[in-house]
């Protein structure tokens, strides 16, 4: 796998990282024999990077890597974790919850460490709790190598932000869709003029860019019908020079073949490649998806909306057309305690979204839609 050297981190690690949010699941836990195998074989092909967080898998996955990584030495794999700044309620709260994220990953420090999922709000928590001054601490103990943030809000407080404080990088959600819809190209422009890393969450955005509607989709295969889609939002993302790693969540062997396969002898987009994505823009505008993630940071709904869920039911209908599997996975499979008509419009979810999605008025909407098409 293609590897790239950053001066100012001093590391070496491969151009794609493996993002610990997405293992195949079984009952509803970490399926760990097939998610170990997955770990083992990206250490083989040399993708030793692994970025998870205090709530993936609801807080499974830091322990299942404790578990699998400690089959490696630890200096043959980046480990990068996060802050839950949301859980901070008073400044010794950031203490205890480090050392129970060093204990779950079983490890005396990380190589990358981040603030997680900063917006307005948990920027004024960050402050009002010196959490940068908690984890630049932390790396002069040693038990950080290299701190950041991951963001989630406008560019204008981005800027602010970074610009507060010394970064050794920042993560930033940018793809092909994102870039000129919500203006991730401001964001990473802002990252470019200061001389800081840029780590990229999100490339194919939830997967909505690895699968969509055939009118976008004959774009990439009449160009090349080889090659999957999440191929082109990988090396879309890859050509932008300050990009320093991209991760990605791979839930099967496939997924991970595919975009190890990419990562090999990568190459840049050329024009008209790029025009191919252009096209590919233009008829996923016309599609109007909800830019849901399934990150589940608005869950647990209090009313017992399955809120990612159906999202994911209505994105997959408007990226397929399949009005009759909408509809069974709608009525059939989805209880009805957990439909989006039980939303009670309390807000409570738009607070916890990263992507600041209006969830109640898109609730609302998909299940008019859903109705008209039982």
């Amino acid at each position: 796998m293609d590897r790239k050297f950053i001066e100012s981190l001093d590391v070496n690690f491969p151009k794609l990282g493996y993002g610990c949010m997405r293992f195949p699941v079984k009952d509803g836990k970490i399926d760990f024999n097939q998610a170990r195998e997955l770990i083992r074989h990206a250490m083989d092909n040399g993708l030793n990077y692994f970025d998870t967080a205090y709530n993936y898998h609801n807080g499974e996955s830091q322990e299942f890597l404790g578990k699998v990584l400690k089959e490696f030495k630890r200096e043959s794999y980046y480990l990068t974790n996060k802050l839950p700044v949301w859980k901070i309620k008073e400044e010794k709260d950031a203490e205890e919850l480090f050392n129970e994220q060093l204990e779950k990953c079983n490890t005396e420090y990380f190589d990358f460490y981040l603030l997680h999922s900063l917006n307005k709000n948990t920027i004024e928590t960050v402050e009002k709790f010196n959490l940068y001054d908690f984890i630049k601490k932390k790396k002069d103990e040693g038990k950080i190598k290299n701190i950041g943030f991951s963001y989630h809000d406008s560019n204008d407080i981005l800027e602010k932000f970074v610009s507060a404080h010394k970064w050794d990088f920042v993560q930033l959600q940018i793809n092909y869709w994102d870039w000129a819809e919500y203006d991730a190209k401001g964001a990473y422009e802002i990252l470019e003029k200061q001389n800081i890393p840029c780590f990229v969450m999100e490339p194919v955005r939830g997967g909505f860019l690895a699968s969509f509607a055939p009118s976008a989709m004959k774009h990439i295969k009449s160009y090349n019908s080889e090659k999957s889609a999440a191929s082109w939002a990988l090396r879309w993302v890859a050509s932008l020079p300050n990009v320093a790693i991209i991760l990605s969540g791979m839930s099967n062997m496939e997924q991970l073949e595919d975009n190890m396969n990419t990562f090999t002898d990568l190459k840049t987009l050329n024009d008209e490649e790029y025009k191919v994505i252009d096209k590919v823009v233009e008829e996923l505008r016309k599609i109007k998806p909800v830019p849901c993630t399934g990150c589940r940071y608005c869950m647990d709904c209090s009313f017992g909306v399955d809120i990612p869920g159906i999202f994911e039911i209505y994105n997959d209908y408007k990226k397929s057309e399949n009005k009759d599997i909408a509809a069974r996975s709608y009525f059939l499979f989805t209880s009805e305690e957990a439909r989006a008509d039980k939303c009670q419009k309390c807000g409570e979810c738009m607070t916890k979204c990263p992507q600041q999605i209006n969830i109640p008025e898109e609730l609302e909407k998909i299940h008019e839609e859903m109705l008209k098409l039982k």
